[in-house]
This record gives structure tokens, sequence and C-alpha cells, in this order.
């Protein structure tokens, strides 16, 4: 189970030095459109496009070329949780504490820190996965 977690993290994880607070990515607002001939239309944000709001609103703004890297890492999580045979109450930090060793091997400085870590974990959950938000802690 723990070697699957790591593949999954793996893919992602290494490209997560890229994710800073440098605000080369996403703007907060930048998603949204508007449009004069029709103003009654809404534009439906993909899980992509969530994940990453939630990142900003985080304060967590990945370089643009390090968006398509970071998705598959962080949807990722919605294959473990299921595999992960614990108590939900225990599932959410199993995954950060996963997270951060994987982070430790590969030198990858976003895991080093736990509340940036729950963070990233935090989003990826309630983008990719929202019906396994049961194993999230109260914010």
């Amino acid at each position: 189970m723990n070697k699957i977690l790591v593949a999954v993290l793996g893919a992602g994880a290494l490209l997560l030095t890229g994710c800073g607070s440098d605000h080369e990515g996403l703007q907060p607002g930048a998603v949204t459109s508007t449009s004069a001939a029709a103003p009654t239309s809404v534009k439906i944000l993909t899980s992509d496009e969530k994940f990453m709001l939630r990142l900003q609103a985080n304060g967590m703004f990945p370089a643009p070329d390090k968006v398509q890297l970071l998705t598959p890492a962080a949807s990722g999580y919605c294959d473990q949780v299921p595999m992960l045979n614990l108590p939900d109450s225990q599932k959410f930090d199993q995954l950060v504490t996963a997270s951060m060793d994987l982070g430790e091997i590969q030198g990858i400085d976003l895991f080093e820190d736990r509340p940036t870590t729950e963070r990233f974990v935090r989003a990826s959950i309630e983008s990719y996965c929202p019906q396994l938000g049961g194993i999230l802690p109260r914010a």
C-alpha cells in the first residue's frame, strides 16, 4: 500500500519545488470570465481549476509550467484513501505523513513544512474527491 502511495505521490512530488509564493501562477479571479453578450452564463470550473484556486487561497502559487505536473499527485490521493486500512479519522494524517516522508526522501522543500503539506492534501481532496471530505479534520 505504501509503495502505491509513494508511486502516485512521487510523480508529482518532485515537481512541487516550483510551488511557492512567487505569484507567477494563476492569480485570484483569473479563472472567472464574464461576457457582455451572455451576462447570465456561468463558467463551470474543472477539478484542476478548483485545485489551483484552493492552493492560491492557501498562499501557494505554483508556476504555470508546474500546474500540469501537480495535478496527478493531487488527484492520486483519491485512489489512496480507500486503500488505507485505517479508521477515517487517521487517513488524513497518514496522507500528510507519507507526503512529508516522500518529500524528505526526494528533497522537496514544500513537504518539509507540515502546515503547507496539510494545505496541499486538503486542497487535493476538496478539489478531486470531495466525496472523501469526511477524512478532513475540521478547519
